[in-house]
């Protein structure tokens, strides 16, 4: 027993000789485009929603950033730092300035660097035994062992670590063994060998300031230094000096923390001397950066408008034409969350109110009607002149206050991400649709196909049996004329 296969898309209507392929494909298509249509439009509405959350969010994600340095303070330089070192005089001082720092006015000298103690001895080629290592290397040996310890500053704040020297040790052991000996606080040897074969090492204690001499005891001369070393010294520990508007001030690095107003200081080098002996100096000056101020004013007040902006764009309804909607808004058209930004964001500027009792209009700056700010330089430039600091804390006063009222929307579960995750759920959600959509027309076209199918079989039944009897009575019609 045969069966007949179904029939593929190209063989529909072969029975038949009817364009039977056109029909069906017309009827799923005219099926898909009723129930697709609306749900492939909600879906590209939701897309272009989500689009826009996305945007609005990080246009307002951006504008906190910039206020949060203001609220910090890194958005404005309050002060200019500047120096009178010419321009190819290399400085005898560097600087870092606090936040808080005062306008100020200082002469300075660097009079003394800070030095750690150094020491010199010779070992005398004597006492030295000379020889071929491998790889053709010369080694010095020195003859003579012993014990050896070092000391680093006095009393409590001493610190000391000791070595053995074998005799015969290789100068270079010596130099590795002292270096990296257990407890060394900074004690650096290194040596030189003279033309005449004597060995010269040197001592460099590592650590500066008065007090923090370095000394020696045990087998000293094994290194070619004398007794606790101190008639080898070649440099004394020393602190480091300035004198600052007349004054002088020390420590023990090269460093003054905080023996300036809000001013650290590192001396570079000394200061050149005059004929009579007293120190030139160079003057640090601490002054408003008014300048600076200026272009942090106008950065302030051009991001708060295109915040404004974005919310403006977003917002724009669409048009319509003959009733029929264009879809020529913004991404966000018509939502109320953007005019309730928006609005939030004006009346924070509108009803500010500084500690000091003053609106924003007494800084120079003001808004217009479509809540746009706008500067008026001479009474801005005015109002910072008459009290730097206050106006400058202004500014961040107000920067928290518009920030606190856009957290509730820009924080990692506020508005916009929970709307956010609304929508994108409900783009999930026309996607399922759209895939059942398609397993419904799926089996709407099976269900037509064999519909179809049993009726082209039927036609051209018909059509063959129609053949077979025109061709018997064909045949009648030739056999009785003859």
């Amino acid at each position: 027993m045969s069966t007949s296969a179904t029939p593929t898309m190209s063989s529909l209507g072969v029975g038949s000789g009817l364009d039977l392929e056109s029909i069906v494909t017309a009827m799923v298509s005219a099926k898909s485009t009723t129930k697709k249509h609306k749900v492939e439009q909600q879906q590209a509405l939701k897309e272009i929603e989500i689009s826009g959350l996305s945007k609005l969010k990080s246009t307002l994600t951006s504008y906190q950033d910039f206020l949060k340095t203001v609220s910090s303070g890194e958005a404005v330089n309050k002060r200019s730092i500047t120096t009178d070192f010419g321009e190819n005089q290399t400085p005898t001082f560097s600087y870092e300035t606090a936040s808080d720092v005062s306008n100020s006015a200082h002469d300075i000298a660097v009079t003394q660097l800070a030095q750690g103690t150094r020491m010199r001895g010779t070992v005398d080629s004597s006492a030295i035994t000379v020889e071929q290592g491998a790889d053709n290397k010369t080694l010095y040996r020195l003859q003579n062992g012993g014990s050896l310890t070092f000391t680093v500053g006095s009393g409590d704040s001493a610190s000391s670590f000791s070595v053995d020297i074998d005799a015969n040790s290789t100068i270079d052991s010596v130099i590795k063994k002292v270096n990296s000996a257990q407890g060394n606080p900074g004690v650096s040897m290194s040596y030189v060998i003279g033309s005449d074969g004597n060995v010269r090492f040197t001592l460099d204690s590592g650590k500066t300031g008065d007090g923090n001499e370095l000394t020696l005891s045990g087998d000293t001369g094994i290194i070619g230094m004398s007794g606790d070393g101190s008639d080898n010294i070649i440099q004394h520990a020393q602190n480091a000096k300035m004198e600052i508007d007349g004054v002088e001030i020390s420590s023990a690095t090269n460093t003054f923390e905080d023996q300036v107003s809000g001013i650290k200081l590192t001396a570079e080098r000394l200061s050149e001397q005059k004929e009579d002996g007293t120190f030139v100096t160079n003057t640090l000056k601490v002054a408003e950066d008014k300048e600076s101020f200026s272009s942090f004013a106008s950065d302030f007040v051009s991001k708060f408008n295109s915040a404004i902006q974005t919310c403006t764009t977003l917002y724009a309804r669409n048009t319509y034409t003959d009733g029929k909607c264009n879809y020529d808004g913004g991404d966000l058209a018509g939502d109320p969350i953007c005019n309730t930004i928006k609005n939030q964001m004006k009346n924070a500027v509108n009803t500010f109110v500084s500690s000091n009792g003053k609106m924003l209009y007494s800084y120079g700056i003001s808004m217009d009607k479509d809540g746009v700010l706008q500067i008026d330089s001479e009474k801005l430039n005015k109002a910072a002149s008459e009290n730097y600091d206050e106006f400058v804390s202004v500014f961040q006063e107000l920067g928290d206050s518009i920030s606190g009222k856009l957290d509730t929307y820009t924080k990692s579960r506020g508005i916009l991400a929970q709307r956010s995750d609304s929508a994108k759920n409900m783009l999930d959600d026309y996607t399922t649709r759209l895939n059942n959509i398609d397993e419904y027309l799926s089996t709407y076209e099976s269900m037509m196909r064999k519909k179809y199918t049993k009726l082209d079989t039927l036609l051209g039944t018909m059509s063959s049996s129609m053949s077979y009897v025109q061709s018997i009575m064909a045949s009648a019609t030739s056999g009785s004329g003859s």
